[in-house]
């Protein structure tokens, strides 16, 4: 048996002998354990270099820019783009291809004079004529400029629920704060009631009532801790940090104002500048580009090649032969494809300008909407602090007629209860406001978003 087919045979049990390991290598397990240790250890580092000290809303922002997962996947869609712009720029260029060979002959064969000789090719072609492609390549262009301004909403849509986050957890750490005051004051009523209860002077159930209200105060106390516990974990999850780590918040939220001009102002101000709405013009201006390239399909197209080729061969008459010329094609007939597909594309751009109407649509209710929740969270601040220094009002009296014995002490006791509880609606209210416009900034398209490194690169 010759040597050459023991290579043959031998060759593809080489390949699958290699397959085979490289399956049986992979081990889940492992795997799991070795990217859980690295990633929590990267966590744990992160986490040591930014959250040493106590971190304001921009600090917070900050983060976000840089560590946020939706913010670094936009950018890596918007590199994705450009390189397909890269790549569809290509089709204007020259495309050059090589090949080489050798050919090795085990028996004799007549008229032949070398068992062995090598072989190479290079081909060159250039397209004149391509419609197609000018076309597919503006479309690349606006997709890449589409991605930019994608990237860019999602940064403003970020920053909304970092602030949002940010917000809620210095609304329950004050909501923290205010039932622990109210528990302890809950706790001494509680202990001079049952006093009072002992001594026959007011009736057991009025001393159960306060203890109620004690026991009913800590439980509130321990839901909130809990719920505190949960806020910060989504906020570092926003800030792309372990919900684990250990974060305390400097209260700096800065300065904010309402947006000026009427609601029709407002509205006209979103519809120049939402994102939404530029990205939905890109839409229209790609699907245009869609159409002319589905209309190049009716025409020829024309390019220039060249070609040559070489041989060790001794038989051959020419070692060395160069060809070139023009190649063009022009589809006469395909079944009426090319006019489905022209037909199809026309569709699809009504499609896209539907969309965008739609868009325009939506901004519109969305500013409207915004502004109305704004003004409504103002006025609500505004009338739970006044019901609190009512309720407030009410207790002092109702506490000073119940030790004079003039009004039953369940109604003191009722009043507390019902300050405690406006007391905590005024808390939760406290960033209501700085929320709603928040909310309206982002409908409006106004949100700023800080300077990131990234961005920068992209723009360059």
């Amino acid at each position: 048996m010759r040597p050459h087919f023991h290579l043959r045979l031998a060759i593809p049990g080489l390949l699958a002998a290699l397959l085979f390991c490289g399956c049986r290598s992979f081990e889940p397990e492992r795997a799991r354990r070795e990217h859980t240790e690295s990633f929590t250890s990267n966590l744990a580092a992160l986490a040591a270099a930014e959250l040493s000290k106590p971190l304001s809303l921009d600090d917070c922002i900050r983060l976000a820019m840089t560590n946020n997962y939706a913010v670094r996947k936009a950018d890596l869609d918007r590199e994705l783009y450009r390189i397909g712009k890269n790549v569809a720029f290509t089709a204007f260029l020259p495309n050059v291809a090589a090949s080489a060979g050798y050919s090795s002959y085990d028996k004799e064969m007549p008229q032949q004079h070398e068992k062995r000789f090598g072989t190479a090719d290079l081909t060159a072609s250039m397209p004149i004529f391509l419609p197609s492609t000018w076309f597919l390549y503006a479309a690349a262009r606006h997709g890449y400029a589409a991605a930019g301004v994608a990237a860019h909403y999602v940064r403003q849509g970020i920053v909304l629920q970092t602030s949002v986050a940010y917000f809620n957890v210095l609304v329950q750490q004050d909501t923290v704060a205010a039932l622990e005051t109210q528990l302890e004051a809950a706790r001494q009523t509680a202990a001079r009631v049952a006093g009072l209860a002992d001594e026959g002077l007011v009736a057991q159930w009025e001393g159960d009532q306060a203890r109620f209200a004690a026991e009913l105060r800590e439980t509130e106390l321990n839901r909130a801790r809990r719920q505190l516990a949960v806020l910060r974990g989504e906020l570092l999850q926003t800030l792309g940090l372990s919900p684990a780590a250990a974060i305390e918040l400097s209260g700096e939220t800065g300065e904010t104002t309402m947006p000026e001009g009427t609601v029709a102002d407002l509205v006209l101000k979103a519809l120049e500048i939402h994102p939404e709405l530029a990205l939905a013009d890109r839409q229209v201006v790609i699907q245009d580009h869609q159409v002319r390239q589905a209309f190049c399909n009716f025409l020829p197209t024309i390019s220039l090649f060249s070609t040559g080729s070489w041989t060790g061969n001794e038989l051959a008459a020419h070692a060395e032969n160069w060809v070139s010329g023009f190649r063009g094609a022009w589809t006469l007939f395909d079944g009426l494809a090319n006019v489905a597909r022209y037909k199809a594309a026309k569709v699809e751009r009504q499609q896209t300008r539907l969309e965008r109407e739609n868009t325009f649509l939506s901004v519109m209710v969305g500013v409207v909407a915004a502004e109305a929740a704004a003004r409504d969270a103002a006025e609500g601040a505004r009338v739970r602090r006044f019901a609190y220094d009512v309720a407030a009002a009410k207790w002092s009296d109702y506490d000073a007629k119940a030790r004079e014995g003039l009004i039953p002490l369940s109604d003191a006791l009722d009043a507390r209860a019902a300050m405690d509880l406006a007391q905590v609606a005024v808390v939760q209210s406290r960033y209501q406001e700085r929320i709603a416009v928040a909310n309206l900034e982002l409908a409006m398209g106004l949100t700023l978003v800080p300077a990131n490194d990234s961005e920068t690169k992209a723009e360059k």
